[in-house]
């Protein structure tokens, strides 16, 4: 599982319109369109944007909503930011064998209704993510996304850009679809909350360690520990799919040991699953050290009922 939090390049760094991004999103909508009119078909209606609530949402009101929630930021605030929501291509494997009950290798052996499953799926564990984001603020008034304006949207593709190694040495074009699995939710979220009453920065660059400041004249939190908050997705992800992460699997390990190439070459070169287990837990609890975190700290903040009975591995409703 990866989490990226980021400004968007195709938004002058979210300081104005989300109208650039929106539209960047709908790239694969566009794509199936092109692809039904080259077929001498009709395309199928768009899926578009979902929210906390609701499915189906229209760009355009994407588009409004995000950019009129905006009081009290100055010109240079940025006004939103973008969240990927990235499952690997083993737990996205782990989903689709709960709901299809086979291996699946790639979206396009998934029947319609299965997609649609599978979707549902992704957008009811993005509406957990962005719940535990909200609470992740440490504010007394934000206790769920519910409370937050945002929006999501679910791609399926991947392409090969032409800085990567691939297509450097001409086994592969610029702009060709990787292959396997690689479905990735997209998230829209404005900086302000739906009441446009607080601030909030992802971004911010202090962790969320006990540091305060005086805000409207209270006392909030200062910043967002985006590792931790990582750690806790994760752990929702591994809870809400019954799903069995592996030491080497855990986002603290893979932070942790690609600041050491060496160890990790080492480690990987270890025959003996019993001693490759307790150094790659070492490295977990050397994270933990550096950050500072307890085990208490890394837990998330929500009640989770699976949607995957591990007994069976098959789906359950969501």
């Amino acid at each position: 599982m990866v989490i990226k939090i980021q400004t968007s390049d195709k938004s002058n760094g979210n300081k104005g319109s989300s109208m650039a991004l929106a539209n960047y999103l709908e790239k694969e909508d566009l794509q199936k369109e092109n692809e039904a009119f080259e077929r001498g078909e009709l395309p199928m209606p768009r899926t578009g944007f979902f929210s906390h609530k609701n499915d189906g949402l229209m760009k355009s009101e994407v588009i409004e909503e995000i950019d009129n929630n905006k009081k009290g930021l100055s010109k240079n605030d940025s006004k939103f930011y973008a969240i990927n929501i990235a499952p690997s291509e083993k737990e996205q494997e782990h989903i689709l064998s709960g709901i299809t009950g086979r291996e699946i290798r790639s979206i396009s052996e998934l029947s319609k209704n299965e997609l649609e499953r599978y979707e549902n799926i992704l957008k009811d564990y993005s509406r957990k993510v962005m719940d535990e984001y909200a609470v992740h603020f440490k504010r007394e008034n934000i206790t769920c996304g519910d409370q937050l304006l945002y929006f999501g949207k679910i791609e399926h593709e991947r392409h090969y850009k032409g800085t990567e190694l691939a297509v450097k040495q001409g086994i592969v074009k610029s702009g060709t679809n990787k292959p396997g699995l690689n479905s990735h939710v997209h998230v829209i979220v404005s900086r302000k909350d739906r009441d446009m009453k607080l601030k909030l920065s992802p971004l911010a660059n202090d962790k969320g360690n006990g540091k305060k400041c005086i805000t409207n004249g209270k006392n909030v939190q200062r910043g967002f520990d985006r590792n931790l908050f990582n750690v806790k997705a994760e752990q929702l992800f591994d809870k809400n799919f019954n799903y069995n992460r592996s030491l080497n699997e855990r986002v603290e390990y893979r932070i942790q040991i690609s600041k050491d190439p060496l160890l990790k070459a080492q480690i990987e070169l270890e025959k003996d699953k019993g001693e490759k287990d307790r150094q790659e837990q070492k490295v977990i609890s050397d994270f933990d050290k550096r950050n500072g975190y307890s085990e208490k700290d890394k837990e998330i903040n929500q009640e989770i009922k699976p949607v995957i009975d591990k007994s069976n591995e098959k789906e359950l409703s969501i």
